[in-house]
């Protein structure tokens, strides 16, 4: 079986914590403000970038990429031309008709938000009439989710004008990871009438049919820009999922024609976090009428999304790139906010990196392979599997972190012991809540944010 020859890192600007201590850092959320001092995006990103080329990362992608907050254009072409000459593409992660658009804040032109509120009349609908905004929970503050209508067509130039003036300004860019929005879609009725025609489909927080209407379009303009980026067409689905069926139309719609025309080069990306925990999806083929693109499998394995921020999630991780490659995918995606200082984190970028290039290999594999020299040895390492997850049965804790002290007192090295010392510190912690009255309320309410 072949290995996976794409391997991406996923983030937001506001959570990208690889400097560490720093006020202002943030753990979760989506649409947050930025609170660090503005220096420290070029920093942490520089930082993730250099990992990136160290373990064969092909890309890293941003949300909130351009901010006036933190430098803007200049920033940006500073981040994109350093991953260039280490041979690792940055490419920005961008809602075309939502979540702010190119320019994700600032006094830009190109600030979708912007646009929106100086023409209300291209502003989406809710089914009441109201304007489509989605106040997200914030954590350091948040700002609230504009939605257009993708049915305006002075929308439609504007999200065209805005992607050529992007890979003008910044020939560095590598790529770019285009989403329509999944915050809830116009209701309005040219928006209703184009879907039912076109499909059928009520869909309630994202539309395929509003993504064959603009992402092809999307596509050539970038690539009339700049020929050698990476277009990637966000899904929000598994191609398993029924919604999919769109795109195996035995009467493909003007629009959906145009997209399955696109060349062999663009990157289809789908998620895959419900199927593995459900376990219902043996490594099936994407749809025929898609087999000739490039896929990217995503999952938020190990972060706030799903299993807890900074957690190990080595064996999902290995599934996931597992059946990614038996589908006949070519590549997969995990975020890469967390710093490498985190040793579950460590371990999850590594696996992705080792079970990319050989995806039918075993944990004891990697256990051996990988694991073994950084943490004392192959036995060291399985210990390090056993213990590592034990945040989930916290009864066990007490017992695994006294078995980690006995192994320290065999230990010099200074980067193994650091390692063990982290998990012992990041298990007594979750010991530490277990101990109190409000766990379980605890528990619930982390649970409840969970994907």
């Amino acid at each position: 079986m072949s290995g996976l020859p794409f391997r991406f890192f996923w983030t937001w600007d506001h959570s990208t914590n690889w400097c560490l201590n720093v006020r202002g850092a943030q753990n979760t959320g989506v649409a947050n403000c930025y609170t660090k001092d503005p220096k420290f995006f070029v920093r942490d990103y520089k930082r993730a970038i250099d990992w990136c080329a160290a373990h064969k990362m092909s890309a890293m992608g941003a949300a909130g990429l351009l901010r006036d907050i933190h430098g803007g254009v200049d920033s940006v072409r500073e981040i994109c031309a350093y991953a260039r000459e280490r041979g690792v593409r940055m490419y920005m992660i961008a809602g075309l008709f939502s979540y702010g658009g190119i320019y994700y804040e600032g006094a830009s032109r190109w600030s979708l938000d912007r646009f929106l509120t100086d023409h209300p009349e291209c502003m989406g609908r809710g089914e009441d009439g109201s304007p489509l905004c989605r106040h997200m929970v914030g954590y350091g503050g948040n700002r609230p989710i504009l939605t257009g209508c993708p049915s305006s067509p002075e929308l439609n130039r504007y999200v065209l004008d805005s992607l050529d003036w992007l890979f003008g300004a910044i020939p560095e860019l590598g790529g770019i990871q285009m989403e329509s929005g999944d915050v809830g879609i116009c209701q309005c009725d040219r928006c209703r009438s184009r879907r039912e025609a076109g499909s059928g489909e009520a869909p309630a927080e994202m539309s395929f049919n509003d993504m064959a209407r603009i992402y092809a379009k999307c596509a050539k303009t970038v690539w009339n820009r700049n020929p050698d980026a990476w277009v990637i067409c966000e899904t929000y689905r598994h191609f398993l999922d029924k919604e999919c069926r769109f795109f195996s139309s035995d009467t493909p719609s003007p629009e959906l024609r145009e997209l399955l025309d696109l060349p062999e080069k663009t990157f289809w990306q789908w998620k895959c976090d419900r199927r593995l925990k459900s376990g219902d999806w043996a490594g099936e083929p994407v749809p025929e009428s898609l087999r000739k693109f490039r896929h990217i499998m995503r999952a938020h394995s190990g972060t706030q999304w799903w299993g807890g921020r900074h957690t190990l999630a080595v064996d999902e991780i290995r599934r996931q790139c597992l059946l990614s490659s038996r589908s006949g995918l070519q590549g997969v995606s995990i975020f890469g906010e967390g710093s490498v200082f985190h040793t579950n984190v460590e371990m999850n970028y590594l696996a992705l990196a080792y079970f990319s290039d050989h995806p039918e290999n075993s944990i004891g594999d990697f256990a051996g392979d990988v694991m073994a020299p950084l943490l004392g040895g192959k036995l060291q390492a399985e210990k390090y599997l056993e213990f590592g997850v034990l945040h989930r049965d916290p009864v066990r804790i007490p017992a695994a972190v006294a078995e980690i002290a006995r192994i320290l007192r065999g230990v010099a090295d200074y980067d193994v012991m650091r390692r063990w010392e982290y998990l012992a510190s990041f298990l007594n912690a979750f010991y530490w809540e277990f101990r109190h009255p409000d766990y379980e309320e605890r528990v619930e309410t982390n649970n409840r944010n969970m994907l």
